[in-house]
């Protein structure tokens, strides 16, 4: 089952109000069933182990010939961060 996630969309209910962390355990349970990388990924942040979860981001980054620290620089400030 595909769930596709609008970023502006979670932005907006970031806005709105909700707790961002509820809000993306929510995004990945929905993406876990079938599979096992979600599955890890959701483990890992329900246990609070952000290290092996940006580990498992650079690594990812890294096969696609791309820097994570730039691309993650990127992405907060667009979100103004």
């Amino acid at each position: 089952m595909a769930y596709n996630v609008d970023p502006m969309q979670l932005l907006q209910m970031i806005r709105g109000g909700q707790n961002p962390q509820q809000l993306m355990m929510s995004v990945l349970q929905q993406r876990t069933q079938g599979n096992p990388l979600y599955e890890n990924l959701y483990n890992l942040a329900a246990k609070g182990k952000t290290k092996d979860i940006e580990s498992i981001a650079r690594t990812m980054f890294k096969e696609r010939g791309l820097d994570f620290d730039k691309e993650f620089n990127s992405f907060k400030k667009n979100l103004g961060l």
